[in-house]
């Protein structure tokens, strides 16, 4: 039997009324979202940003001008540490040693007599003979060379009386036989007394 035509029109009534609520959230949504991203935008964001640029421009200004103070203040300062205080000695100042330079010079102290010994593997039938000195700044080099002359002597035969004809007769022999004494030096007076080991004359007989 069929139902009657009323029945059928309620139910689409109450399904279409259904529909319409369970989307009314959505539709709420998509108008009401827009309009209060405007509202905040106009009333809350806004207003915050021109407070906040009101404030922070005379703060930008004043370390303007505290920053050029202070370089003004500086550049004053450095000019009135340049004329409070000379020059150091060795940048732009001229001392009244040696000519007006600064600084001492290098003097050169020999050993008294040359060190001689026999050439290693010639049964001592061949000798080295070696004018040694050193060379430096220290105010008491001549003092220190005299007082441990001996010792010097001593260091620098222990280390020629190594060398063979082919070491003393080989390129750059002088050169390597200068350093190897200078080491040897510098074990006996320390750093800081010689800057180098001189060595004018070298001769086998």
């Amino acid at each position: 039997m069929a139902a009657p035509a009323s029945d059928k029109n309620d139910g689409s009534k109450t399904e279409s009324s259904g529909g319409i609520k369970a989307m009314l959230p959505l539709i709420l949504n998509i108008v009401l979202l827009p309009v209060m991203a405007f509202l905040m935008t106009q009333y809350v964001l806004l207003p915050r940003l021109n407070t906040a640029a009101a404030v922070t421009e005379p703060v930008e200004g004043g370390n303007d001008n505290d920053s050029a103070a202070a370089g003004d203040s500086s550049h004053g300062d450095k000019h009135a540490d340049a004329s409070n205080h000379p020059p150091a000695p060795g940048k732009g100042g001229h001392s009244s040693e040696g000519g007006g330079h600064g600084g001492s010079t290098d003097t050169t102290e020999m050993l008294p007599e040359p060190v001689t010994v026999n050439v290693a593997g010639t049964m001592g039938s061949r000798l080295l003979m070696v004018k040694i000195g050193v060379r430096g700044s220290h105010p008491k080099l001549k003092e220190i060379v005299s007082a441990r002359g001996p010792d010097l002597r001593d260091a620098a035969s222990s280390l020629l009386y190594t060398k063979t004809l082919m070491d003393i007769e080989r390129q750059g022999a002088r050169i390597t036989i200068k350093a190897e004494l200078k080491n040897a030096f510098l074990r006996v007076l320390g750093p800081g007394v010689f800057t180098e080991v001189v060595m004018p004359d070298m001769a086998v007989q």
